[in-house]
């Protein structure tokens, strides 16, 4: 609401040695349309009347006798946004003709928020990302900042705004992988909303480790391929971090481990075991270290990466995924709906050093900065055979996760993922319709300080 701030206007009669009275009224009404005018008296002035015309009405007044000094107010409501009236006095000697202005505020209504209307292949591969707003803006800028924290786009856009329920698109043309996209709308009262939108999720590419068959412990010869993804994933924390203060942001990560299976053995009996052995890998990053807030979770066979039938024994099947990001992965096809908590964020370990990338997965980063898929230089790795469920396959990174029709959900608050009822994933044996990380995203409405409004009577 704007301020009802008093103007003065000073008016002098031609004929008159000194000003005979003077003026006091608002530049606008109150909120309801009411307002007024004062005469102030600078000398005795005799008895007058006063026409005020305009906003669709004549107001008509008789001011009685006024002693120097004296004030006479007038009051009416106005009907209108914004009305220009002619002032007409009649006082026998006493006489004067002149126009003024009042503007009745409209209702500033309720400070909205912004809601992305965007799936997750449109910000990472077209480029660009829709918002939908619940109030009028009257302008808005934006900036995208890539994952060196570095600004690839950035406008202030006064001349396009946008009706409540509206919406506008935020574009621009660099494959840099994007981090952020910061954006900001202000209405005509001075306040604003803000929406920080994190796209960035990263598949830690890491060798798979084998277990012995019906077992779910790490074995000593197979933690070296722990210890390369370990590695990789402590590059992308400290990235984050940088990151964080490049932006000036606060974007906590988490880690999510997601154990499969093939279909040999029972469907329950699978889960468990995927489970169990997604929860053994997500404690041996805990245990080396890793800082940020840990999840884990199986879907045994339920998501498999290549059809089979049951009973079929197939190294392919046999895997874990490794996913960083902001957000709560959107659970479907090869992601669950549901994540057991193991660890919240801690701080970074005393005397940590970072450990050097592993020669396969040292451009991995690399590529997939520069819009080049994602996948690092690894990859062709053969997958050994052996007993277990669990081959050594050689995992990539997969870019953007797939999924990509997912629209983005807002950042939950709180200790980690809220439970989702219902089976987790896909239901279908042989399903490998592809799942996809959300979209992490941080809102924040303020409300900034009023304007104030001065008109002064012309």
């Amino acid at each position: 609401m704007l301020p009802y701030v008093a103007a003065t206007l000073v008016y002098a009669a031609a004929s008159a040695v000194a000003d005979p009275f003077s003026f006091e009224y608002p530049g606008q009404t109150d909120p309801s349309g009411s307002t007024y005018l004062v005469i102030v008296a600078n000398d005795d002035l005799k008895p007058f009347d006063v026409t005020i015309t305009g906003d669709d009405q004549t107001i008509r007044k008789h001011v009685p006798a006024l002693e120097a000094g004296a004030k006479h107010k007038l009051a009416w409501k106005q009907k209108s946004g914004t009305a220009k009236y002619q002032l007409v006095i009649d006082g026998g000697e006493l006489t004067a003709d002149f126009s003024f202005e009042m503007v009745k505020p409209a209702a500033a209504g309720k400070v909205g928020k912004l809601k992305v209307k965007s799936s997750r292949e449109d910000v990472v591969k077209r480029h660009n990302v829709t918002y939908e707003t619940s109030f009028e803006l009257a302008n808005y800028e934006y900036k995208v900042y890539d994952s060196d924290g570095d600004i690839i786009a950035q406008a202030l856009v006064t001349d396009n705004p946008v009706n409540a329920g509206g919406t506008f698109t935020v574009k621009w043309d660099s494959n840099a992988e994007v981090f952020m996209v910061y954006v900001r709308g202000e209405d005509t009262h001075g306040r604003f909303t803000e929406f920080k939108l994190v796209p960035w999720s990263v598949e830690i590419p890491h060798t798979e480790i084998n277990f012995d068959s019906g077992k779910f412990d790490v074995k000593p010869d197979e933690a070296t391929k722990l210890d390369e993804a370990v590695a990789v994933a402590f590059h992308e924390l400290v990235a984050l971090e940088k990151v964080n203060e490049a932006v000036q942001a606060n974007i906590t990560p988490r880690l999510y481990i997601v154990g499969y299976t093939d279909t040999v053995g029972p469907t329950p009996k699978n889960d468990e075991l995927s489970r169990n052995r997604a929860k053994a890998i997500a404690q041996y990053f805990f245990d080396k270290g890793f800082w940020a807030e840990i999840h884990y979770a199986g879907m045994g066979e339920r998501a498999l990466r290549v059809e089979t039938a049951d009973n079929v024994d197939e190294v392919r099947n046999r895997r874990a995924l490794y996913l960083i990001g902001v957000d709560v992965p959107a659970g479907g096809g090869q992601i669950p709906s549901k994540w057991a908590k193991l660890s919240g964020p801690r701080e970074r370990p005393i005397g940590f050093t970072l450990p050097a990338l592993p020669p396969q997965w040292a451009k991995y980063r690399e590529d997939r900065q520069g819009g080049g898929g994602g996948h690092g230089s690894g990859g062709t790795d053969t997958p050994p055979t052996g007993e277990g469920d669990s081959g050594g396959e050689t995992t990539p990174p997969a870019g953007d996760g797939g999924g990509e029709t997912t629209p983005p959900a807002q950042l939950p608050q709180g200790d980690g993922p809220p439970p989702v009822e219902g089976e987790p994933g896909a239901t279908k044996k042989g399903c490998n319709v592809a799942g996809a990380p959300g979209i992490g995203t941080l809102a924040l409405v303020a409300l900034a300080a009023l304007r104030r409004r001065r008109r002064l009577g012309a």
